[in-house]
């Protein structure tokens, strides 16, 4: 991988964060996996204040994790951790629909551009694209919270952080079989804002995530 022509120098902590985003989506860097500040200044060619900044950013995020003495790696979730995630995140989205449709009538919903990342998502599976099949889900749900018109929400729901999608990147390649009932999961979402249907989306929302137990099969609930 030729990281020094992907930046040639750029030193916008912004550039740096996405790099990383970019190299976990692309499975370059798996969740566990340390990052060293001066290797990866090195490796791009920009300074260690720049990757210092990214890494600040990416850990407020949720990203990335640090802890004295055993340095900074790509965040790890547990099956507990990830059951909480779901239901904050769900609680957010269905109030964003909720938001959209009652206080501002859909009015900044763009729902052609949601049809478009669900149509989207169904062509990347047809295509083995995961990548590009996680960009449309990460753009999808975006779009969903800022329907609402809502700073404070926008920021509740970014505090969450990417996480869910970098630790889930791992998993993609090795559940095939659920992609495609992942994209039915995300039409039947586009369906219930389309049709304003509020407790429609808060019911697809919420059943619509991999199950936990599918992710850790070594962990058995009681």
């Amino acid at each position: 991988m030729e990281t020094k022509s992907l930046l040639k120098r750029r030193v916008l902590r912004d550039d740096v964060a996405e790099y990383l985003m970019e190299s976990i989506l692309r499975g370059d860097l798996n969740p566990g996996d340390k990052i060293i500040e001066s290797k990866l200044a090195r490796e791009l060619s920009i300074s260690q204040g720049a990757v210092r900044e990214a890494i600040r950013d990416l850990i407020a995020q949720g990203v990335l994790e640090t802890e004295p003495y055993k340095g900074t790696r790509i965040r790890t979730l547990s099956k507990e951790q990830l059951n909480d995630y779901y239901d904050v995140r769900t609680e957010i989205e269905a109030l964003a629909v909720r938001w959209s449709v009652i206080k501002h009538r859909s009015r900044y919903l763009d729902l052609d551009y949601l049809k478009n990342c669900v149509d989207n998502m169904a062509v990347c599976v047809e295509m083995n694209d995961t990548k590009n099949m996680r960009k449309n889900d990460m753009a999808f749900h975006l779009a969903i919270v800022q329907g609402a018109h809502s700073e404070s929400l926008a920021k509740a729901w970014h505090s969450l952080g990417n996480y869910y999608w970098t630790y889930i990147a791992v998993y993609y390649d090795h559940a095939a079989s659920l992609l495609n009932a992942q994209v039915d999961k995300h039409r039947m979402m586009y369906e219930a804002i389309a049709g304003a249907d509020i407790n429609a989306y808060a019911q697809c929302v919420r059943g619509h995530y991999f199950d936990a137990n599918t992710l850790f099969p070594e962990k058995i609930s009681d």
